[in-house]
């Protein structure tokens, strides 16, 4: 152990989930059934193709320039900014003026730009942030790492995991309140559409519902739009003509454009944001990396068919596994969207019998973390359980403060990835399931 201090904040959080989750895959492996039948990994949200050739033909020619080893802007490349808000303005049908260079910056992931957003809505102890619960992980994380309270609006299971904005409304009615002896005070919405976990896509009416919403009580509406290169209709908020004063969108070039390991995101809001947003970047990143940057640039007017086919294939892709799975008795898949589907494991699973076999103590509720356990390692297919995306389950505290969280406590769901994996991997999986099945005895 350390003969120093570690930060309160930091010894809170929740350590990162997926590891765990890929601990099962090398006990599957090292069994005899590895040897016919090989691990399905479908835990994680990465691209499963290679960028675009002429992407990693850029990324060569540029990694070797002294240009690219220099420091650049804060905010980016200037010729990225002005690119980007081009590809934006294409995508959201806007003219030139409704969304420019300077309502861009760039950052070091999309994970950076979230982070980055806290630290300048959110004051410490005094701040909450209502996220949608399943709530993608890495924001809880962060929320907890900055000492701002959660808190969560309820996705209905009924509703194909739709937040409910009724709840959303009541938190920001009640306004101030007391959480641990603290008095905070609700200062954003975070959604993520196509959503983490959960796959959920939210319409542009929906959005508009939001936007009202945030706008009427004063705080900004901030869109993780990570997967935002697989909807179909894209929403229209950018059309408002205010849109600056309560719009945040997040974006990513990891999805899309398939590199994550380069780790470049954006933030589109107003210049007057991206002045605080550049104040914090400095401390954090003083530049994204500059060879991805310089590399893609040019080539995005060129990259909106690669794009389109991305898009198509991940779609067909997500059609093909909820066929296979929808085939399989008591898997059903209830949401899917972007790179991932949310998936309701067996009701069956709870009887005694069915719960010895997955290993659950007498007593003992079966959740989501011991059907991805089996799942894992003994049939081989790695996933997310949706334990993984909601506060401890036995937190009785937490949850009471949830309104309408007994459905979403009931733990019935995992979370597959299904743009890293062939149409052959999914068309594996229904058997697995099915084996799984036969395991428990259902």
């Amino acid at each position: 152990m350390p003969r120093f201090n570690l930060a309160p904040a930091v010894r809170a959080t929740a350590a990162p989930p997926i590891p765990k989750a890929k601990a099962w895959g090398p006990v599957y492996a090292a069994s005899p059934a590895a040897a016919s039948a090989p691990l399905l990994d479908l835990s994680q949200g990465v691209p499963g193709t290679a960028p675009d050739a002429r992407v990693l033909a850029a990324l060569s020619d540029v990694a070797g320039t002294f240009e690219a080893a220099k420091y650049g802007a804060i905010l980016g490349e200037g010729a990225l900014r002005a690119g980007l808000a081009t590809e934006l303005r294409v995508k959201y049908g806007l003219d030139d003026s409704a969304l420019t260079a300077e309502d861009v910056g760039i950052t070091t992931g999309c994970n950076m730009a979230f982070l980055n957003l806290l630290m300048i809505l959110c004051e410490p102890n005094t701040s909450s942030v209502l996220i949608p619960l399943p709530s993608y992980f890495n924001h809880a994380m962060s929320l907890s790492l900055q000492s701002v309270v959660a808190d969560y609006i309820p996705a209905d299971p009924a509703a194909g995991f739709q937040p409910s904005l009724g709840a959303a409304r009541t938190i920001l009615e009640r306004g101030t309140r007391s959480v641990n002896g603290r008095e905070v005070t609700p200062r954003a919405i975070v959604l993520v559409t196509p959503n983490n976990p959960t796959g959920a896509v939210y319409s542009p009416e929906t959005l508009r519902q939001w936007y009202a919403l945030a706008k009427e009580f004063n705080v900004p509406l901030v869109l993780d739009e990570t997967y935002r290169d697989f909807v179909d209709a894209p929403h229209r908020l950018f059309e408002e003509e205010d849109w600056r004063e309560t719009l945040i969108t997040l974006g990513s070039f990891s999805k899309g454009y398939r590199l994550p390991g380069h780790r470049l995101g954006s933030i589109t809001a107003s210049p007057e944001l991206l002045k605080q947003v550049a104040t914090v970047l400095d401390c954090m990143q003083i530049c994204p990396p500059r060879t991805a940057q310089l590399a893609i640039t040019p080539l995005l007017p060129e990259l909106r068919g690669d794009l389109a086919a991305g898009s198509a294939a991940v779609a067909a892709r997500r059609r093909l596994f909820e066929e296979t799975v929808n085939a399989v008795r008591g898997w059903r898949v209830v949401s899917s969207g972007g790179y991932f589907a949310y998936v309701q494991f067996p009701e069956a699973y709870s009887a005694p019998e069915a719960a010895a076999a997955l290993g659950v103590s007498p007593g003992d509720k079966v959740g989501s973390e011991a059907v991805g356990r089996a799942l894992g390692e003994r049939c081989g297919v790695v996933t997310l359980p949706g334990a993984f995306f909601m506060p401890p389950l036995e937190d009785d505290a937490v949850w009471a403060a949830i309104p309408g969280g007994d459905a979403l406590r009931a733990d019935q769901w995992i979370r597959f990835a299904i743009a890293n994996v062939s149409d052959e991997t999914i068309v594996q999986l229904g058997p697995r399931l099915a084996q799984l099945n036969a395991i428990v005895g259902v």
